[in-house]
């Protein structure tokens, strides 16, 4: 495999996004192709995810949203990439990052724990108004930086 690179996505990447997540049901409902990052080899698409700011009514806060890596480069680290990628972004900004994700294992082994349904409730309204909230297999995480660094765990890793 050549070098994967991360970059900022352009609204020229909006087939290349929408083709991805549509491969696991995902829409871009309320996101820009400007939101998104991807993962890149030789000009192919492997890997994107999004960084969006949300708002509660407690607090803004940034989740991580739509990730999706090809079928064919998953279990290659890419996934990780994108989403420390995402970590360093956000670091130094004044607000928490959460993801709400059916794959809570992957964004733990990255630093992230896991929030009661009750704070769920609490920071997504949508996740409050929601008629399948009892049956939801979506796990809210809430990133938890190195508390003696105040840095991510080694980003850069995949």
């Amino acid at each position: 495999m050549t070098s994967i690179f991360i970059r900022k996505a352009e609204r020229s990447d909006l087939p290349a996004i929408q083709r991805l997540l549509s491969t696991y049901f995902l829409d871009m409902e309320e996101l820009k192709p400007e939101d998104f990052i991807l993962a890149e080899e030789e000009g192919k698409v492997l890997g994107c995810a999004a960084l969006i700011r949300s708002s509660s009514s407690e607090k803004d806060l940034l989740e991580i949203h739509s990730i999706a890596v090809h079928p064919n480069f998953r279990e290659k680290g890419i996934g990780s990439r994108l989403v420390n990628q995402l970590i360093l972004t956000s670091l130094g900004k004044d607000t928490e990052l959460y993801v709400r994700t059916t794959a809570p294992g992957f964004f733990e082994k990255i630093g992230f724990v896991r929030i009661p349904d009750s704070e769920k409730l609490r920071l997504w309204e949508d996740c409050a108004r929601c008629e399948h909230f009892e049956s939801c297999t979506q796990h809210a995480l809430k990133y938890r930086k190195n508390r003696e660094s105040g840095a991510a765990g080694n980003p850069g890793q995949v």
